[in-house]
């Protein structure tokens, strides 16, 4: 089921990375400024240091993996990681318009964002979309559900069998897994169904405080990257 929900997943990163270069291509050249827009296009200038990003995670960034203007920026925290990813498009309007609807395809809500860029909005899964002239940045911002739950199943593994200390470890990873969307899948027999399933949820607004706190910390990292362009 994994790698079928892998593959899933990656097709639906791949429809709303609708205007992105292929890997290993050379970045896409700037182009001028929308008309009517204050931002200059510079991808080159967007993307953030580890610095800047371990501020914002609250933990120590130890790895960057990408090219120039797409990195992925990796703590040693399972979960707590984040991408970035600046493209410029003779037609951003379009490439933010094809990520609404590639949302909408994988049964989220686009979810507007004001005072961010020329427009913003959170998609599936919480990834964060701006449009900033011709720039188009997409963030997809940490998994804290998924810290909460490693962290969680971390002192249930860690206390001693049957005490109570390791019961309330229980209980606290059981309360932590009840807001986990991947559990929809867990409920079909069926690997295809429920890896739908899986996607089909997890493409939702959750309204948990891991969701609220991981898009916070992508509307801090979006502004970080205007303040650049």
């Amino acid at each position: 089921m994994r790698i079928i929900l892998t593959s899933l997943m990656l097709v639906g990163a791949g429809l709303i990375a609708c205007g992105k270069a292929p890997s290993g291509a050379e970045p896409l050249p700037s182009a001028p400024p929308t008309r009517g827009s204050s931002h200059t296009a510079n991808p080159a200038h967007g993307i953030l240091t580890k610095e800047e990003v371990a501020a914002i995670l609250g933990s120590p960034v130890t790895s960057v993996e990408g090219a120039a203007t797409d990195m992925a920026y990796k703590t040693t925290v399972i979960g707590l990681e984040t991408a970035i990813s600046i493209e410029s498009s003779d037609d951003s309007v379009g490439a933010i318009n094809g990520a609404r609807k590639a949302t909408g395809m994988l049964g989220g809500h686009a979810e507007n964002v004001p005072n961010l860029g020329d427009e913003a909005f959170f998609g599936s899964m919480s990834i964060l979309y701006v449009r900033a002239g011709d720039c188009m940045i997409t963030i997809t911002p940490p998994n804290l559900q998924l810290v909460a739950a490693t962290a969680a199943y971390g002192k249930v593994t860690d206390a001693k069998m049957g005490s109570e200390e390791q019961v309330k470890a229980m209980q606290e990873l059981t309360r932590v897994e009840k807001t986990d969307p991947t559990m929809a899948g867990l409920k079909n027999g069926d690997d295809m169904q429920g890896a739908l399933a899986t996607v089909a949820a997890a493409s939702k607004k959750q309204g948990t405080t891991y969701e609220a706190q991981a898009r916070s910390m992508a509307l801090a990292l979006a502004a970080k990257v205007l303040s650049k362009l």
